[in-house]
């Protein structure tokens, strides 16, 4: 990234933040670590909109993670040209929303919140990341099926670039 920024005069800002390593609840994995510019046009686009609406954070992350379903069954659409329609993505993503609402309602209660500070941040993480698992094969079964990740694996290396 500094070599780019050197080269073109552009300052650029990183998309995810480590969600694999530093995620501390769900939310913080979508909201705040997870391609922020996604989250950006989903909060702007459905969050916000249906906040208004409804006056209720949880209906606002149901939608926005409806709404990014939709855009998931699309792209899969369009990549794999898959004809019938499963709505496998829109699945996943509701499966999130219900964690985030799950979260909220837990959170709210102090009890729960002096336990979630007592716990290791790395074990937390891990239980973010294991959330996901009941669910986990409707977002990558047919990016298994349609074999991208062995692509992937034989593709061009890329060389990265960090600043330090």
């Amino acid at each position: 990234l500094l070599l780019f920024t050197f080269t073109f005069g552009y300052q650029t800002e990183d998309v995810v933040l480590s969600p694999m390593f530093k995620s501390t609840s769900v939310s913080d994995f979508w909201g705040r670590r997870w391609n922020k510019s996604v989250h950006k046009g989903l909060k702007n686009g459905a969050y916000k909109t249906m906040r208004k609406l409804t006056n209720s954070r949880i209906m606002g992350a149901l939608s926005a993670f409806i709404v990014s379903g939709i855009i998931h069954e699309y792209v899969n659409l369009v990549l794999f040209d898959v004809i019938e329609y499963k709505s496998k993505q829109v699945m996943f993503f509701c499966w999130n929303a219900c964690l985030i609402s799950l979260e909220y309602f837990l959170c709210s209660f102090e009890s729960v919140q002096i336990i979630v500070t007592k716990i290791p941040k790395p074990f937390i993480t891990a239980l973010v990341l294991c959330s996901a698992l009941p669910v986990a094969h409707l977002f990558t079964g047919d990016w298994i099926v349609h074999g991208y990740f062995d692509a992937v694996m034989y593709a061009e290396t890329t060389i990265l670039c960090r600043s330090p």
